[in-house]
């Protein structure tokens, strides 16, 4: 039985001490389980990173904007969503000094939106030289927002096209991939599975091999609720829906053609091209790939992983731990699935993004409105960005 041992002496940031790191791979005889949100070749982190780095005092940007709940950095540009009646997004500089123009207003007219829920949510790219963002509801309608567009003219240049869902009942996430691709992950019929599929331009739909794998993770769980109706004095029961305990949510590397898909309330990270010709998952914490059969529906786990984000150099995602108390984590991970570093995060701090060109993470305090913004070019170096 192979075993890969990675051992590195590592000066941990805070502390000043050494520790070793074991990353152990698909080699090691542990078993995949079918019905699981995982690939064959699992690297198994451990709950250990070589590069713990904990955050001094950041400057807190004092933005112009009021009742800021999310936000992201694109293009040297800081957007953040917010309850501005004007728009629900603001678009600013990304030292937060310069409101550049509010967007997005809630509305049924022209360049007004029906609902939206937050840029935290919504996936941006580039198409034809433009920096686009967009989301989805669960009626299978898209809404594209042409940022750079808008920022010109000063007008929300919005479209919205439905797509089909090819069975699905409904829409969970659409990712832009390529050109005018979609990688579209939607509810099965029976609401205890997702179907993934790609979308191009003309509306024809294909599932792939890695595709194909992530789609037959089923949750086998009979949870269901029981309620009255009224004036009727029989009981009635509601089926529970599973696909909640097995979503994830995306980002895209452009660079590599690789999407990252971190699973929400489940212990893997996968990492694959669509077409499969590399496809990796990583156990996040414990020492097996979680099986989703006989899931408790409803039930959120103790860690959650959120937000994940692809970078030219790393990956990066949101851990947050509940039990004992509350911990926040940016955990960052190489293409190759391998651990780089932890940074703990203030309490509260359930929003981040980085500025890799200007060595800034950026942390939202949520409740206090408070953005801070903290120099990790140290870190940045470390790990060879």
């Amino acid at each position: 039985m192979e075993i890969r041992n990675f051992l590195r002496g590592i000066l941990v940031m805070a502390a000043g001490a050494a520790m070793m790191l074991m990353v152990t791979g698909c080699g090691d005889g542990r078993k995949v389980p079918d019905n699981s949100l995982a690939f064959d070749d699992v690297v198994y982190v451990e709950d250990e990173y070589p590069v713990t780095w904990e955050l001094t005092e950041g400057d807190t940007l004092d933005i112009p904007v009021l009742g800021v709940s999310d936000f992201v950095i694109k293009d040297s540009l800081l957007i953040v969503s917010n309850n501005d009646n004007a728009g629900r997004v603001s678009v600013l500089s990304l030292d937060g000094k310069t409101v550049l123009g509010k967007f997005l207003r809630e509305g049924r007219g022209p360049g007004e939106i029906v609902s939206f829920n937050g840029v935290s949510m919504t996936q941006f790219s580039h198409r034809d030289g433009h920096l686009t963002a967009c989301w989805t509801d669960y009626a299978g309608t898209l809404t594209e927002w042409d940022v750079t567009a808008s920022l010109k003219d000063g007008l929300s240049e919005v479209t919205t096209r439905d797509l089909e869902l090819d069975g699905s009942s409904m829409l969970l996430k659409a990712l832009p991939i390529g050109d005018s691709e979609y990688l579209v992950a939607a509810a099965g019929e029976d609401r205890n599975t997702i179907k993934r599929f790609v979308l191009s331009q003309n509306g024809k739909t294909e599932v792939t091999p890695p595709l194909e794998r992530l789609n037959r993770a089923e949750v086998r769980s009979t949870a269901q609720a029981s309620g009255s109706v009224v004036g009727s004095g029989n009981m009635v029961t509601f089926s529970v829906p599973g696909f909640n305990s097995i979503s994830g949510s995306y980002a895209y590397s452009p660079e590599r053609g690789l999407v990252v898909e971190a699973e929400r309330t489940r212990n893997s990270l996968s990492i694959f091209s669509i077409d499969g010709d590399y496809a990796r998952t990583v156990c996040l914490y414990g020492k097996s790939i979680d099986d989703v059969s006989d899931v408790a529906v409803g039930n959120d786990r103790e860690r959650l992983t959120l937000r994940p984000k692809a970078f030219p150099g790393f990956i990066s995602a949101l851990h947050w731990l509940r039990e004992p108390e509350v911990e926040l984590y940016v955990r960052l991970y190489g293409y190759d699935g391998e651990p780089l570093a932890e940074i703990p995060l203030p309490k509260g701090g359930i929003f981040y993004d980085f500025d890799i060109s200007g060595g800034c993470l950026y942390v939202l305090v949520s409740g206090q409105e408070l953005l801070i913004r903290y120099d990790v070019s140290g870190l940045l170096q470390e790990i060879g960005q």
